[in-house]
C-alpha cells in the first residue's frame, strides 16, 4: 500500500527536527567552543536539512516535477530529464522555483479564529530559493579537503584555521533561520493534471492543498500535521 504524500513529507519533517536537535546538542555541550570536527559535524547537518527540504517540496508537488524534470530531458539533450537522479540541492531550489511560486515553506506566526475560519501571519522572513542555496553551498565549504597548493602552506593552514575560528556564529545564524522557517509552516501544493501533455507542468494553477506543519514540542518525536484540501465553489454544488 502506497504511503500517502502528506505522510511522506511530515516523515522528513521529523529528520529535521532531530538534526537540528543534533545541532543544538554539539553546541551546548561545547559552549560553543567547536573543534573542526564539531564544526563540520554541525555543517553536515545543516546541509542534510536543506536537501531534505528540497526533496520534501518535489513530494508536494511530485507528478508536477516528474513532467517538468522529463519534458526538459526531451529539449536539452544534456539533460538527463530523470528527477530520481537529482541530488544538487542548488538545481533542485532552482527547477522548484521555476515550477511554482509556492514551493518555499511559508513560515507561519499568530493563528486566529472567527466562525470556523482560521487566519494564520505570516512570518516576516526571507523565504527565497536563493537564501537556501547560500546556506547550502556555505554548509559546502566544510565538506572538502582544500587544496593546499594554491598558496604557501603556512598561509594556507592560517586561513583554515581562521575558517573554523569564525564558523559558530554562522552555524548558529543557520539553525536559527531553519527553526524560524520551518517550526511552524505550510507546505502548498498546485493542482496539475498532465493529461499526456507535460507543457502542463509549466503552466500556473490554482493551490490544490497546504499542509499545516507543527514541529510541537521541541524534545518530542512528534511532527503535527493538518491536511487542507482547496475546495472550489463549484465543488460544493
Amino acid at each position: 500500500m502506497a504511503i500517502e504524500p502528506h505522510k511522506i513529507y511530515q516523515s522528513m519533517m521529523l529528520e529535521i527536527k532531530i538534526r537540528l536537535r543534533a545541532i543544538d546538542e554539539c553546541l551546548n555541550k561545547r559552549q560553543g567552543n567547536l573543534s573542526p570536527l564539531d564544526v563540520e559535524f554541525c555543517f553536515l547537518q545543516l546541509r542534510k536539512n536543506v536537501e531534505q527540504i528540497c526533496f520534501a517540496s518535489i513530494v508536494c508537488d511530485h507528478e508536477r516535477y516528474k513532467d517538468f524534470r522529463s519534458l526538459e530531458g526531451e529539449t536539452d539533450e544534456n539533460n538527463h530529464g530523470d528527477y530520481t537522479q537529482d541530488w544538487n540541492a542548488r538545481i533542485i531550489l532552482q527547477n522548484l522555483n521555476d515550477l511554482s511560486p509556492h514551493f518555499m515553506p511559508r513560515p507561519l506566526g499568530k493563528k486566529t479564529s472567527s466562525v470556523g475560519k482560521h487566519h494564520f501571519d505570516i512570518k516576516d522572513l526571507n523565504t527565497t530559493h536563493k537564501k537556501l542555496i547560500k546556506i547550502y553551498r556555505r554548509c559546502g565549504y566544510y565538506m572538502h579537503i582544500p587544496k593546499p597548493f594554491v598558496e604557501e602552506y603556512e598561509e594556507h593552514i592560517s586561513k583554515q584555521r581562521k575558517k573554523y575560528q569564525t564558523s559558530t556564529n554562522t552555524i548558529i545564524s543557520y539553525l536559527k533561520y531553519l527553526k524560524e522557517l520551518l517550526w511552524h509552516h505550510a507546505a502548498i501544493g498546485l493542482d496539475y493534471q498532465s493529461e499526456d501533455d507535460k507543457l502542463n507542468s509549466l503552466e500556473l494553477a490554482d493551490t490544490k492543498s497546504a499542509w499545516i506543519i507543527d514541529f510541537g514540542e521541541y524534545e518530542s518525536n512528534d511532527i503535527n500535521i493538518i491536511v487542507a484540501i482547496a475546495v472550489r465553489e463549484t465543488d460544493r454544488s
